[in-house]
């Protein structure tokens, strides 16, 4: 199995620090790294690599304004194993629970995906929140699709199939190469593709930091991304070619496509993406409004039997007591 770790030189300390916890961890895989660093700061991720002289890492040297995906496919080309992990700079990998996944993935050919619990930390604080994260069974491409929507979880963070991801990410990025809904096609690719399996084991731990990408595109008001992206006239098209890409991807593996079914997914998958982005704080004071009392009197029943309203509710529904 080869580790991918995306990363830029303004990152290089968070990049230095997931070394030494691969390290510390006892990690002796191949690593290949993504540097996209623009030229004047080209030394700062090998400098960070050098530290690490136990480690097997492969430093490519990438565009600054080349595709994500497209420099994760290049590491992956490059890798020599048949399971490929991607690993954010800024997270950290539970290296004693990747035999298990490993053995998941060889125990079910047509596995595309293993993971196990996530968690997003606060080190600061000390808050821990789990990600729900839902295996996706099932013989049916189409059918394992409209779970993925429904409850949806990202495989990008997962153990992979290095071929799978290969045509998972070429796929995504020659239809939806913007950054909101190439996320949602690659992991629901996978799910069309094949089972997704979820181990009781801790998997990967997230940092929540105020560098973090998600954080800074919310910050910016990101025109790429829930929540403003709604607000953006990209939205409609970007939707309609993910929902295109979706209906091409059952085609080719043969499934039967329900529009009503895939439609009603795609509703609860952007219900799903606002609450996890997260909305803007309400400019207004949040003041309660007064307790109304005829509420109250509906409230407290036969303590008031007679309220104008508690009466005329009799009269509705033809109640007496």
């Amino acid at each position: 199995m080869t580790l991918i770790i995306p990363t830029v030189h303004h990152r290089a300390s968070l990049y230095a620090r997931a070394l030494r916890h691969l390290s510390i961890s006892g990690f002796r895989g191949p690593i290949v790294v993504s540097d996209h660093s623009p030229l004047e700061h080209c030394e700062a991720i090998p400098e960070a690599t050098r530290r690490q002289g136990e480690l097997d890492i492969k430093v490519l040297c990438h565009a600054p304004n080349a595709h994500f995906l497209a420099r994760l496919m290049a590491c992956a080309t490059a890798a020599q194993t048949p399971y490929v992990h991607v690993h954010a700079d800024d997270d950290f990998l539970v290296v004693v629970t990747l035999d298990r996944l490993v053995r998941e993935m060889e125990r079910s050919a047509d596995c595309v995906a293993a993971m196990g619990v996530n968690l997003h930390v606060q080190l600061d604080n000390g808050d821990v929140l789990p990600l729900r994260k839902t295996a996706i069974h099932g013989s049916d491409p189409f059918d394992r699709l409209v779970a993925q929507l429904e409850r949806f979880s990202s495989v990008l963070y997962a153990l992979r199939r290095r071929e799978e991801l290969i045509s998972n990410f070429s796929f995504t990025v020659d239809r939806c190469p913007d950054v909101q809904f190439w996320q949602y096609l690659e992991s629901c690719l996978a799910a069309i593709r094949g089972p997704i399996a979820v181990l009781d084991e801790l998997h990967y731990v997230r940092e929540i930091h105020p560098g973090k990408w998600s954080t800074t595109l919310f910050k910016e008001r990101s025109p790429e991304h829930f929540p403003y992206l709604i607000l953006s006239p990209e939205f409609q098209p970007r939707l309609a070619a993910f929902r295109r890409a979706l209906v091409a991807a059952c085609e080719a593996s043969g499934a039967r496509v329900d529009m009503d079914k895939l439609d009603a997914g795609l509703i609860h998958l952007l219900h799903r993406g606002l609450g996890a982005m997260g909305l803007p704080e309400p400019h207004a004071a949040e003041t309660a409004p007064p307790w109304s009392a005829v509420l109250s009197a509906l409230q407290a029943g036969p303590a008031y039997p007679e309220h104008p309203a508690v009466t005329e509710l009799r009269r509705i529904f033809g109640y007496r007591p």
